[in-house]
């Protein structure tokens, strides 16, 4: 068994070495929660803003479990959900444990079976570990980098949980960066194509 002194712990401990988190007090799931969000589209120097973008989260009850996702509508039509969440799909936590399926409309709901959702992430995820998804063709990684402070029109959001996702097609490679603050969820997202959300206060 390998010891450790003091200053050697005090290192690992700072570096994130043998760290693990629970992603649900990072990115908490609660039916009704509406978030606003600066958006830009970024080209070159050039950025315009959308002061209405929104994050609705929803639930719906499959076979006796809430499972939740992200629409930026308030209605109950056929949303598109698969764009608004950096996981891509459908999402709810069993004992910690995060499960997805890579859902993309809300009338598939009707027929999801949580049989077909899996696991992304354990109850306690690690630091620099890769988290494998595929949908078909899309292979995906989740790797979170450490701890980031992030300001946001002057406001500090200090210890974010910084997230790596990067989606590997076959002719194709992008890469999504995602913040997450204790408590409250996503505060920043800056997508492959470019667009960049960041919570408003």
């Amino acid at each position: 068994m390998k010891t450790y002194t003091l200053p050697i712990l005090c290192f690992l401990a700072v570096h994130g070495f043998g760290q693990t988190i629970s992603f649900e007090d990072y990115f908490p799931l609660k039916k009704g929660d509406v978030k606003y969000f600066y958006v830009h589209h970024i080209t070159g120097t050039d950025t315009l803003k959308d002061k209405n973008a929104r994050s609705v989260c929803r639930s719906q009850v499959v076979k006796g479990t809430g499972i939740y996702y992200f629409s930026d509508e308030l209605g109950t039509k056929n949303d598109l959900v698969s764009a608004n969440v950096f996981c891509d799909g459908v999402c709810y936590y069993d004992h910690g444990a995060f499960l997805v399926s890579p859902l993309s409309w809300t009338d598939e709901l009707k027929e999801a079976n949580l049989a077909y959702f899996d696991t992304l992430f354990p109850a306690q995820l690690a630091l620099n570990t890769r988290y494998k998804q595929q949908d078909g063709e899309e292979k995906r990684n989740y790797t979170f980098t450490g701890f980031e402070p992030v300001t946001i029109a002057g406001t500090a959001y200090p210890d974010c949980l910084k997230l790596v996702v990067t989606q590997d097609w076959p002719t194709a490679h992008y890469a999504d960066t995602v913040w997450f603050q204790k408590g409250t969820g996503v505060v920043k997202w800056l997508r492959s194509t470019g667009r960049l959300e960041e919570l408003k206060q």
